[in-house]
């Protein structure tokens, strides 16, 4: 099955008037979460983007549409971020010689969900496919409106085409169903990727960021669910927790091992419990194997309380463990394991 990537780029400098971004992207995920096909999306978010953080987030996730949440003038392009969070300024021809470089690495559709985007628009659809923008100012609801029900109906089957229509008739009571148009380039003829294409690699088959292998004791059970996982899924990646997403009737081994092969990572939540957890065990070990096999590092060990390091199998203790015990760093460590989850898997 092919996965479509959606990256989200939010930037809201701090001299600019404040918008509603983070409940845009927090309804447009709900909304994912819920579809009957939200197997075949993932949603990728970037936050205080600046013009390089754009290219790469591109280069690093191959999304297929790409989502721009901000403010933007027909003047001067869209309003990025500059090292310290002030307004500078990506030019329409900026970012139109920017997709036409993406749209051949498999770009087909650009939403500028931002003020008087309709010149950008214009430009950057000479080289994908389909691209929305704003022919005038759009106000906080209706940008949210529009893009929830947009993704809505992606997320039921639907054609951007028809996406875009069912958007702009959420807008009628604000009398703003006009403000978003549709710029289709009837000369570009994009097809899914198949197996054999490198766009098609390890990274679009997996249906979950990241499979959380704990064990079910306290405090472990608690911290993972009521600490870990609303972390993770407030950063948007998608979780399946062990225990959680088993099909019942099924021998658990299988649900486990159909679990950890649809997710890229495998988080392990390193404490006593776990050490002596026979069925945990069998979790990481299956999990460091897939890596071997396909040449990757799955397994991401995080500690939940201190351990001795002799305690630790030396396939476990070899790697990098992030410690989420630490008085001081435990901070620092939840970032830096949400910022691993968001990358590609890391090779061998």
């Amino acid at each position: 099955m092919f996965i479509k990537r959606i990256l989200i780029l939010a930037a809201n400098p701090i001299a600019t008037s404040r918008l509603r971004l983070d409940e845009e992207v927090r309804e447009i995920h709900n909304g994912l979460q819920r579809a009957k096909k939200r197997d075949q999306f993932r949603l990728e978010q970037r936050w205080a983007v600046r013009e390089k953080d754009l290219y790469r987030a591109i280069l690093d996730l191959s999304p297929r549409i790409v989502h721009f949440s901000g403010h933007s003038t027909q003047e001067d392009g869209i309003v990025l971020e500059d090292e310290n969070g002030q307004p500078a300024f990506m030019g329409t021809e900026a970012l139109s010689r920017t997709f036409k470089l993406f749209a051949e690495k498999g770009v087909e559709c650009v939403l500028l969900n931002s003020c008087y985007s309709e010149l950008q628009a214009s430009e950057i659809s000479h080289h994908v496919k389909y691209v929305i923008g704003m022919s005038r100012k759009i106000g906080d609801k209706a940008a949210i409106n529009f893009a929830v029900a947009f993704y809505d109906a992606l997320g039921a089957g639907e054609d951007i085409e028809f996406a875009f229509r069912l958007g702009c008739s959420q807008l009628i009571g604000l009398k703003e169903d006009e403000t978003p148009i549709l710029k289709i380039n009837p000369t570009i003829n994009q097809q899914e990727p198949s197996s054999t294409t490198p766009q098609a690699s390890i990274e679009d088959n997996f249906c979950y960021d990241t499979y959380i292998s704990y064990s079910d004791k306290e405090p472990d059970t608690t911290w993972v669910w009521n600490t870990l996982l609303p972390r993770l899924e407030s950063a948007g990646l998608r979780i399946a927790v062990s225990g959680d997403v088993e099909v019942p009737g099924v021998a658990r081994v299988e649900n486990i091992e159909s679990a950890i092969n649809q997710s890229r990572r495998t988080i392990i939540v390193l404490s006593e419990a776990y050490l002596i957890d026979n069925m945990a065990n069998f979790e990481n070990v299956l999990g460091q194997t897939m890596g071997i096999q396909e040449g990757t590092y799955r397994l991401l060990p995080l500690k939940l309380a201190p351990i001795e390091e002799n305690k630790l199998p030396t396939r476990i203790s070899m790697l990098t463990i992030l410690d989420l015990a630490h008085p001081v760093r435990a901070e620092r460590e939840f970032n830096r394991l949400v910022q691993a989850l968001q990358r590609p898997l890391p090779r061998r």
